[in-house]
């Protein structure tokens, strides 16, 4: 799920006069700006648009392995259960309205295309439920804060994301998502350098509230709750380009079916990728997945994540 105004006084000349900011602002007044709090590219991007209004797209390539990157499968590198073989472009588009320099509230809607190099153009624009390999589904609302506490850069969100398709809806009577993240990232002075980690809490709602589900034998083997923690660095060569690596040893889900203190490890993977900042509003990070345990060409997949914002 992306599932981010500051006024900038003019300086205006004619004929006549010429009226500076310094004229009219207060001598300890200053201009409030978001990029005076969150320096890192990817954070900026992240945190929308700084205009009231605007839309925003947090879409991936979700692609092959390393021999085949644009191919049709994309291996299960982590072994988890159910994941979707396919490569796929996928994503949030909404709209945002910022509250104020520090917060703003998304609406918008995930969108999905499989396979997207092997379809035919009549492939994209008919959708899934009458056959087709694009779909538009789970909308969801959200609200987002970013802010410079300390020494630190700081990424808050909440949101509800909505399940409307027919697989979640029907199958696993599925209602929709509530997740909150924060994302922390400490500063290192000039060094370039930049650790932090992001943490994160799913909580999933069932039509069927507490009863049971027959998924795997007598078990329901549906989630309720996942909870991750992802330690990362990064390293800025320049204003524009970087290098990053999340580690993701520490993703526990919560089985329906299990007792309250039992959570399952999901296997541990790692992301690596290099960060392009085109724009303060457009960031692009091509990836790649693997699982240091099953560390092989044709289990390391590929990819391409992008965040844009636009007006």
């Amino acid at each position: 799920m992306t599932v981010s105004s500051a006024a900038f006084a003019q300086e205006e000349s004619s004929n006549t006069s010429t009226l500076k900011a310094s004229d009219v602002q207060k001598k300890d007044e200053k201009v409030e700006d978001l990029d005076s709090e969150i320096t890192n590219a990817k954070l900026r991007a992240e945190s929308g648009s700084k205009s009231q209004w605007s839309m925003s797209f947090s879409l991936s390539y979700n692609g092959g392995n390393l021999d085949k990157p644009f191919g049709k499968v994309r291996p299960n590198y982590s072994g988890e259960a159910a994941l979707d073989s396919r490569t796929s472009i996928s994503g949030d588009v909404g709209v945002s309205y910022r509250i104020n320099k520090n917060n703003r509230m998304s609406l918008g809607t995930g969108v999905s295309v499989l396979t997207p190099f092997q379809n035919r153009a009549e492939d994209f624009t008919k959708m899934a439920k009458n056959g087709g390999k694009s779909d538009v589904s789970t909308p969801f609302i959200s609200w987002g804060h970013a802010a410079r506490i300390g020494s630190t850069q700081n990424s808050f969100s909440l949101g509800y994301s909505h399940a409307t398709k027919e697989f979640y809806t029907e199958q696993l009577k599925a209602v929709g998502d509530l997740s909150a993240s924060h994302t922390i990232l400490i500063d290192l002075g000039s060094s370039g350098w930049q650790p932090g980690v992001s943490t994160s809490v799913y909580y999933s709602l069932y039509k069927d509230g507490a009863q049971s589900f027959d998924v795997v034998g007598n078990e329901d083997r549906r989630s309720d709750y996942t909870v991750g923690i992802y330690p990362f660095v990064e390293y800025a060569f320049n204003d524009k380009y970087s290098f990053r690596t999340v580690f993701r040893p520490f993703t526990f889900m919560h089985m329906r079916s299990d007792d309250a203190t039992k959570f399952e490890n999901v296997m541990y993977t790692q992301s690596m990728g290099f960060g392009i900042a085109l724009t303060r509003d457009i960031y692009l990070y091509p990836n790649m997945q693997f699982a240091p345990e099953n560390l092989k060409p044709e289990l390391t997949n590929v990819g391409l994540s992008s965040t844009i914002n636009m007006f």
